[in-house]
């Protein structure tokens, strides 16, 4: 069994924040959660009556996502996410606040989902013009790296299909402070998860690390609005046992599904395999 440790031993007390640093006792960590945030998504929330989370599972279909998605919904997606295309372009889908987060490989210069690794940001450059985008890259910006500062490029082979330099119109939203922001994956909404000792780079899993993000920056919006209930989660797709492949061994999924399996009022977790 691996030797696990709080993440609150090693928490950084400084939080880099919409482009500036803040001091972790400043705020209390449901409005640490919500300043993260990127400001037009932040936005977005104080609007919309729910945010809905998709896996990059492969049993959602496009078909299942058109009867689910509401007009007052918030997107989040991740990494390489599936279905680009229906968000871009369906009625509905393309015109919805989206989300996006991008983890760090490791602790390299690349992020999952964005260039030199399999991206979508062709479709990226739609979905900005057709509704609020946000862009959270985990723990760095973005490095624009080349594809020789891959440490594990066989893992990803690079096609002559792939974009590899991010365009201008995309620059411009990875330079925005309405647009972009970087979460910390030792954010004070996981101090208490369990990482590996022995593991490089043992952290939360991306969906957990957002489900715990916006779970926080809710109660925050549900406080500072007087509101009797908090925002709606969706979560679509996450999965609480061992019917789907563990992935990354860094992950305490023993821990995350635990506590998935168990989600608080105002929380849906469609599960499918």
């Amino acid at each position: 069994m691996q030797n696990s440790v709080p993440l609150n031993s090693v928490l950084n007390e400084r939080l880099i924040i919409n482009g500036g640093e803040r001091d972790v006792n400043e705020v209390s960590k449901e409005m640490a959660a919500f300043i993260n945030v990127p400001l037009n998504i932040q936005d977005a929330l104080k609007r919309s009556n729910r945010i809905v989370f998709v896996a990059n599972n492969p049993s959602i279909s496009t078909d299942q996502l058109e009867k689910l998605l509401q007009p007052d919904d918030v997107l989040v997606l991740f990494n390489h996410f599936i279905h680009p295309d229906f968000f871009a372009n369906h009625p509905l889908a393309s015109a919805l606040p989206k989300l996006l987060f991008f983890r760090q490989i490791g602790d390299s210069k690349l992020h999952f989902g964005l260039p030199p690794r399999s991206n979508n940001v062709s479709v990226m450059k739609r979905m900005a013009k057709s509704a609020p985008i946000g862009i959270l890259l985990s723990n760095q910006s973005y490095q624009f790296p080349s594809p020789h500062e891959d440490p594990s490029p066989s893992d990803d082979p690079i096609s002559s299909e792939r974009i590899l330099i991010i365009p201008p119109a995309v620059q411009a939203l990875l330079q925005s402070a309405q647009h972009h922001s970087v979460l910390s994956d030792r954010h004070p909404v996981v101090a208490d998860y369990p990482c590996f000792r022995d593991v490089h780079s043992s952290a939360p899993s991306s969906g957990f690390l957002l489900y715990r993000l916006l779970l926080a920056a809710r109660e925050h919006l549900q406080n500072v609005q007087k509101a009797v209930l908090p925002l709606k989660l969706l979560m679509l797709g996450f999965n609480d046992n061992d019917k789907t492949a563990h992935f990354w061994h860094g992950h305490n999924w023993e821990f995350e599904r635990r506590e998935m399996s168990s989600p608080p009022p105002e929380v849906e977790v469609i599960r499918q395999y």
